[in-house]
């Protein structure tokens, strides 16, 4: 009984985070540059109670541990009797006796969630090991998972999924549903054009790196915000003071009377190379967090895993939030649909607990 009432409860506090999410996208759905927030929430069924970053299983390789295989939208979903899966949390190992995972975009398996839409995406997702603590990498998209929990690709088993473990594991329960965290879906908006030589768009993945004037030796910020301003000494800034960078690290200057920006970022004042902005752009850009003003940075226990910006700065254009108003709009209205539901939910269990306690007490 207290079970479903918890599943119920975690169903209201997973609501309330999306309704937070959904109405700080309705405010900015006007804001340039901004991306939308989601909450990526996942099932929770029979997480282990044990200890993170424990000591490896005592059995790690799997002895025809029978595996259940279902094969759900381009991805799988496992479920074993006599071992677990691994994968590699934030904060250490996760064994799960049930584990649904789908090839990332880099051949990776990884644990898929849903997006606030119901999308399932890949991109959140948690590393799958195999029976020696491995990542899984598969060539083919077309990859095989067999009835002992190998990994078939190409017709050759490239790994094991499953493995016993040893005495850390101290039992398993169900939770309902977890919110995982807050993301960030970078999708490229509209380009406006502004027909101000002080706008800037990037089309295609990627950042303009500014950093704090008053800080210079911090560690650098990253925006999609390309509305700057000049200074009194002529560097370009963004609205909240941050200067935007120059590939030296140094801020850009303009001093002349004509500024243009080529599609690769380099910049020309009266006709002449000056400088080139810093424009970079990450593999890993779940690791980015929000720190406000349409600022990013990555959080203190991530690298950065650049990669080669391929797309092109465009002059004179803006570009516009991802946001859509219909969509935010929908989603709060099933938020609060969901809400109501687990409310009415936990009220059927108080019910059910007073009558319990009052028959008992007659008794």
């Amino acid at each position: 009984m207290f079970r479903g009432m918890y599943n119920a409860v975690s169903g209201m506090q997973t609501a309330e985070k999306r309704l937070d999410a959904a109405s700080n996208n309705m405010a900015n759905v006007n804001t340039s540059g901004y991306k939308r927030d989601m909450v990526v929430t996942e099932a929770f069924p029979e997480v282990l109670i044990s200890k993170i970053n424990a000591t490896e299983p005592a059995f790690p390789h799997s002895r025809n541990l029978e595996v259940e295989v279902e094969e759900v939208n381009g991805g799988y979903q496992l479920s074993t009797a006599g071992g677990f899966f691994a994968a590699a949390t934030r904060t250490g190992i996760s064994y799960n006796k049930t584990t649904a995972f789908a090839r990332d975009e880099n051949g990776f398996l990884r644990t898929y969630e849903r997006d606030s839409t119901g999308e399932i995406t890949t991109r959140y997702g948690n590393r799958i090991l195999d029976a020696t603590g491995r990542p899984v990498q598969v060539e083919n998209e077309a990859f095989e998972i067999d009835p002992l929990g190998r990994v078939i690709d190409n017709g050759q088993v490239v790994a094991n999924l499953v493995r016993r473990t040893g005495g850390n594991v101290i039992g398993t329960m169900n939770a309902g549903v977890r919110m995982e965290k807050f993301a960030t879906d970078f999708t490229q908006a509209s380009l406006e054009q502004t027909e101000s030589p002080l706008d800037l768009a990037l089309k295609g993945s990627g950042f303009f790196m500014v950093y704090d004037p008053e800080d210079p030796e911090a560690d650098p910020l990253f925006t999609r915000a390309g509305h700057f301003t000049l200074t009194d000494n002529g560097d370009l800034i963004t609205p909240s003071g941050h200067f935007l960078a120059s590939v030296n690290e140094t801020s850009l200057m303009v001093d002349g009377e004509d500024f243009q920006v080529r599609p690769d970022g380099t910049v020309l004042v009266d006709g002449e190379v000056r400088d080139q902005i810093s424009i970079v752009n990450f593999a890993n850009t779940q690791d980015l967090r929000k720190v406000g003003n349409n600022l990013y940075q990555f959080e203190d226990r991530y690298e950065p895993e650049e990669i080669p910006f391929e797309g092109q700065v465009l002059q004179g254009f803006i570009e516009g939030s991802n946001v859509e108003a219909v969509d935010q709009m929908v989603e709060m209205i099933n938020v609060m649909r969901a809400y109501e539901s687990n409310q009415k939910v936990v009220q059927t269990y108080d019910e059910m607990l007073q009558r319990a306690v009052n028959d008992i007490g007659r008794g």
